[in-house]
């Protein structure tokens, strides 16, 4: 099973996944991507880069949205 990023100690460039089932609806559309750890800019959240986006995409989210892939823990 998945563990919730806030309960792990991860740190920028660590790679992450979205939850199975996120907070905002939108976001299930990119539940097969994989994304890298840029930034902690507040308690709650978590600033990302999408892996292999061209252009770079970057997003700003809750830390409760993402977790480890399986093949990280």
């Amino acid at each position: 099973m998945l563990k919730k990023i806030w309960r792990l100690s991860v740190k920028p460039g660590d790679i992450v996944k979205l939850i199975a089932e996120p907070k905002v609806g939108w976001m299930k559309k990119y539940l097969d991507e994989t994304f890298e750890i840029l930034s902690f800019p507040t308690k709650t959240g978590v600033e990302l880069k999408m892996v292999g986006s061209n252009p770079e995409w970057k997003w700003i989210i809750g830390k409760d949205n993402m977790e480890l892939p399986d093949e990280d823990r």
